[in-house]
């Protein structure tokens, strides 16, 4: 099938609206009326295109088959060169250290950072208010860095620092040559970091980390900026593209963001659906065993795609699919993985774009599309909107 021969994450077409999301339902539609979802692309060397929802959540629970060191594809960038910690970990050493860091990221305690993020967030609406015309990308791109420093314990005049750091790891995907410079500033940078930190200890997720322990251990500098790796992109990445999806949709969807600006009590409930719709991100996996999902036979050594937007978007699992639905429910999206990959920091991530999301139409409830100037959308891993041009009435 052409739809799955060519597909490239790094060069989904893109339709009328500036999205690949009309590209991601053609595909969908193809797949579903094939015998199975699942096609065979030829970027990157060939890789496994899986665009069904329960074929994507049999591949995401079999962690005997499926290898999590291929997480990324093609890899990123990182500063030791090995698998990213946790994601790109299989058991039994991902449970091994998922149990020594989990304590921090629980629901309870995501929630009680709201009203900080709530702050940050009026922060970042107080700079853009009185201008009428803004890029949303620049506008919320701090946000994710501000809140990484907040719940780290860390110096917010290093966000922009870490946001580069982020950058190159991206980049290391299709030019690692480039992107070296800024890996090894960013190895250096973290292992001063925690050097201080163990002289110095202090508050926050970076001070937790270093002291937690399972079975008597602890994790040694290696390990903690190998997890802080994960940390920056997770946190960054993901989250800004997110952000940046959201607030597209919001500008072009009146009736929904007069919706949500008039009921703030909505907003959590949509961030869930914005995710489905417009996570940014798809996860890979390398085939351990030769193995059958949903009639096609997969070998050992090739790669399976699980394509998030387009699984996200399976009839069969979601009614009315295509269609933004603010309270739906129930909503088991994979946005942020599934079974015991499940994104460590989703709870953190909800929890900024709901204090972002509520903050900015508290106070710019009213804004559109900017006329003079073109939205424009990055394909990847994580693709998404990196410019946002919108205008809106000046406030104080």
């Amino acid at each position: 099938m052409s739809a799955f021969r060519h597909f490239d994450h790094y060069a989904t077409p893109l339709g009328p609206d500036g999205t690949p999301y009309e590209y991601f339902e053609r595909l969908r539609d193809e797949a579903l009326a094939m015998p199975t979802p699942i096609g065979w692309s030829e970027a990157h060397g060939g890789f496994w295109v899986v665009a069904g929802w329960k074929e994507s959540l049999a591949i995401h629970q079999n962690t005997t088959d499926f290898s999590n060191r291929a997480v990324t594809f093609p890899p990123y960038a990182t500063p030791s060169g090995k698998p990213f910690m946790l994601s790109g970990q299989d058991e039994p050493e991902h449970k091994h250290y998922r149990r020594m860091v989990q304590a921090p990221f629980t629901r309870a305690r995501a929630h009680a950072m709201l009203d900080r993020m709530r702050a940050i967030a009026d922060m970042l609406v107080d700079r853009i208010i009185g201008k009428g015309r803004i890029d949303i990308c620049e506008a919320t791109d701090p946000m994710p860095g501000y809140a990484f420093t907040a719940i780290a314990g860390l110096s917010m005049d290093d966000a922009s620092k870490y946001r580069r750091f982020v950058e190159a790891m991206v980049i290391g995907a299709t030019d690692p040559e480039r992107a070296a410079p800024t890996i090894r500033e960013m190895g250096e940078h973290w292992s001063a970091v925690v050097r201080d930190r163990r002289l110095h200890p202090g508050e926050g997720l970076l001070n937790e980390l270093i002291q937690a322990e399972y079975d008597g251990q602890r994790l040694n500098d290696e390990e903690l900026l190998d997890f802080f790796t994960v940390l920056l992109l997770g946190g960054f990445d993901n989250t800004l593209r997110f952000l940046a999806n959201a607030f597209y949709r919001m500008a072009r969807d009146a009736p929904l963001r007069r919706q949500l600006a008039a009921n703030a009590e909505m907003i959590p409930a949509a961030v869930d659906e914005f995710l489905r719709l417009d996570g940014p991100a798809c996860t890979f996996r390398e085939v351990v065993n030769d193995i059958a999902i949903g009639d096609v036979k997969m070998r050992a050594g090739q790669i399976a795609g699980l394509i998030h937007p387009v699984t996200n978007r399976d009839p069969r699992q979601f009614q009315d699919p295509d269609r933004f639905i603010a309270d739906r429910k129930p909503n088991r999206h994979f946005a942020f993985g599934n079974g015991i990959h499940h994104c460590l920091g989703a709870y953190l991530a909800q929890i900024e774009a709901i204090a972002m999301i509520e903050r900015f139409l508290a106070r710019i409830p009213e804004f559109q599309l900017d006329p003079a100037r073109k939205s424009r959308w990055v394909c990847g891993q994580v693709g998404g909107m990196h410019e946002v041009p919108i205008v809106f009435d000046r406030g104080p």
